[in-house]
């Protein structure tokens, strides 16, 4: 296969596969039901633990403290209907929440000036723009989880022999270690990367 990268917004990845403008999309993209039932998952890419950023003076000290609290969302995003969810179930004390079309730089850069209280993210990401750009206000707390929190690549439906290829393709790079390295050189960190065992595609229980 020979790949054109095609960078674009968030919403326009699943629009581009809907319209066949795209026949494959990455974006640190996590498994749904909503998303199994209209597209074609890989096998797990990479692992990303999901971190609580928050102001280091924050009284944020865990998950429940984001009551009442805001933060910047991107529409469509799995962040976003977590915390729909989280307001459904704290109705007397909701998370602002604002839509934004910003990056996740800018995201941590307004966070970073008191613009807004928290962001939940994924850990590698978060690390490397605080390290790279300096925003010395901010900290981190990691969210646990039972699931790992694996990312996927996705394909349109009728992409059945490219999601095929690009699965086997997984199996060689996470056998001959050239994912660990990749994960290492991007991500910061070796180990985030799927265990043998794991490369599957997901399903719904």
């Amino acid at each position: 296969y020979e790949v054109k990268f095609q960078k674009t917004e968030w919403s326009s990845v699943f629009t581009g596969l809907d319209a066949g403008k795209y026949q494959m999309a990455g974006n640190n993209i996590s498994y749904s039901e909503e998303r199994d039932q209209k597209y074609l998952f890989s096998y797990p890419i990479g692992t990303t633990p999901t971190v609580l950023t928050v102001p280091k003076d924050s009284n944020i000290k865990k998950y429940d403290d984001i009551a009442g609290h805001s933060t910047q969302v991107v529409q469509g995003t799995s962040t976003a209907t977590q915390l729909t969810e989280f307001n459904e179930k704290h109705p007397d004390k909701p998370v602002e929440l604002h839509y934004t079309n910003e990056n996740i730089t800018q995201v941590l850069t307004n966070l970073n000036e008191g613009k807004y209280d928290f962001k939940i993210f994924e850990a590698p990401t978060v690390n490397a723009i605080i390290k790279n750009n300096k925003l010395s206000n901010l900290k981190t707390i990691e969210l646990k989880s039972d699931q790992q929190p694996y990312i996927y690549f996705l394909f349109a439906d009728n992409q059945k022999d490219l999601q095929k290829f690009v699965n086997k393709r997984l199996e060689e790079l996470q056998k001959d270690g050239t994912l660990a390295k990749l994960a290492e050189k991007f991500l910061g960190n070796k180990d985030y990367i799927p265990t043998k065992d794991a490369l599957k595609v997901p399903s719904k229980k």
